[in-house]
């Protein structure tokens, strides 16, 4: 038996498919993905891929769950540690999406996909990523008897600050350092207010 053929066999390939498809996802979005290069870039024949996922569609919700998994580990730590008080829970929770997501650039092409180039499940399972958010920010402004429109507009900002943080910080606008996390802080705890 060939090394290819045993490589086949093992459990490894579902996710070197995984992570081969988040390269693809970086490197051409989702218009232009190609089973074909994921299969390539694997050192496997094009038919590999469809011995685990069912279809590119399939293949693209892994990468989304994939990129999920790793959020959702961090994002029970911060809500477990700051359970007892939701306002620092969702300042918490946002710097950790914003480091999350500087840390990792490979993973925002996931964040930053078009809704209209997802089917409905791709779509729930990233909407997945902030549904903790959103249900702290409810948390809160119950707490607090805020509206549901201020708890719409609280979770806009909060959700703007995630998104507008990273890409500044992913592209240099302003400095991946600790002064620049507590601007950002500054900023989540005047709209968390």
């Amino acid at each position: 038996m060939s090394d290819l053929e045993e490589y086949y066999k093992t459990e490894e390939l579902p996710l070197a498919l995984v992570i081969a498809g988040l390269k693809e996802i970086e490197a051409h979005g989702l218009a232009d993905f190609s089973l074909r290069r994921v299969a390539t870039s694997c050192g496997v024949s094009c038919a590999a891929p469809y011995r685990h996922f069912k279809s590119k569609n399939e293949l693209i919700l892994a990468v989304i769950e994939y990129v999920n998994l790793r959020w959702e580990l961090l994002s029970e730590q911060i809500l477990q540690s700051f359970a007892s008080d939701t306002r620092r829970a969702i300042i918490e929770f946002c710097l950790a999406n914003i480091r999350f997501w500087t840390a990792n650039p490979n993973f925002r092409h996931i964040m930053l996909i078009d809704d209209s180039e997802l089917d409905e499940n791709q779509r729930k399972e990233r909407a997945g990523i902030y549904k903790p958010l959103s249900e702290l920010v409810s948390r809160f402004c119950r707490e607090k008897e805020a509206s549901d429109s201020e708890a719409a507009q609280m979770l806009f900002l909060a959700r703007s600050a995630i998104y507008g943080a990273t890409q500044m910080l992913g592209s240099g606008e302003i400095t991946n350092t600790e002064d620049s996390y507590k601007m950002i802080r500054s900023c989540l705890e005047l709209i968390i207010s």
